[in-house]
């Protein structure tokens, strides 16, 4: 994630403030036509307040539209000291939206979300670290392939810890962005990078001659499905959201906003048990 400057972060908590003022509760959402967005500004590709404005604030507009609500957006920093949780309590919590998007499914966050008296909805997409290749990698078929060739990787990440355990070499960076910056200036042909900096790479290095593996399927240990937070006893939002993922992930239309962006798209997963991947002592 890209440093905030403290401009931005002012710039941030005068856009939020004047909002608050006309700020409708939870206890009329939708009553008004709008279903309103909570979103964080600045992570790209998922959200943000420029054009285009990210895959995850467009799925929840389609959702909108599918049950016939206009949508606005709330802007929230989930960057600042506090992170997700604060973020969460100084804004659907107080019922500044209806909806916050983009937030990964832990179940460690579920007594957390019920403390703000907020839930999940269905989730609608996974993330997911997957192998980028060039060069003398370009044709790898598989992450398997990438044995032996030096691999660029975030440092300090699962997949990094994983790399290392499991004897590939690695080239290390701080952050997915460096990693492929590495990639462009021919540092390394391979890379394990976070599934959503395909989308920073396919708006910033257009040009660039890597690519993800083609018809990679991630591993499950390696991948965190997506879901929306709402308020727990606003169960017709609940049910409005849920049933309009349901019917974008039919259509195929959540997939194809996703891979607009650059983005590989995977459906959500069904989580293994940790324990079955532990490295054997």
């Amino acid at each position: 994630m890209k440093t905030r400057t403290l401009f931005g972060a002012l710039a941030l908590t005068f856009i939020t403030t004047m909002a608050s003022a006309g700020a409708q509760t939870t206890d009329n959402a939708l009553a008004d036509g709008v279903l309103s967005i909570c979103a964080d500004p600045y992570i790209y590709p998922s959200s943000s307040q420029g054009y285009p404005p990210g895959y995850d604030i467009e799925i929840l507009e389609a959702v909108a539209r599918s049950g016939g609500y206009r949508s606005d957006q709330f802007w929230v920093n989930s960057g600042t000291i506090g992170g997700l949780g604060r973020a969460l309590r100084n804004s659907i919590a107080k019922g500044f939206c209806d909806v916050f998007i983009g937030v990964a499914v832990d179940d460690r966050q579920i007594d957390e979300l019920a403390e703000k008296d907020l839930v999940f909805t269905r989730p609608y997409m996974a993330l997911a670290f997957v192998p980028v290749v060039q060069g003398q990698a370009a044709n790898a078929k598989s992450f398997e392939d990438l044995k032996g060739i030096k691999i660029g990787v975030s440092r300090t990440t699962p997949m990094d810890g994983y790399l290392l355990m499991h004897g590939y070499e690695r080239e290390i960076y701080q952050g997915n962005d460096r990693v492929l910056e590495g990639m462009v200036r021919g540092e390394v042909d391979a890379a394990m990078v976070w599934s959503p900096a395909l989308g920073l790479a396919h708006r910033d290095f257009a040009d660039a001659e890597f690519h993800p593996i083609a018809n990679y399927k991630p591993d499950p240990l390696f991948t965190w499905n997506m879901a929306m937070v709402v308020p727990g006893a606003d169960t017709k939002l609940k049910t409005l959201v849920d049933n309009g993922i349901r019917q974008l992930l039919d259509s195929g239309e959540i997939k194809a906003i996703v891979e607009k962006y650059g983005v590989p798209y995977f459906p959500p997963v069904d989580k293994p048990d940790p324990m079955k991947y532990r490295t054997p002592d």
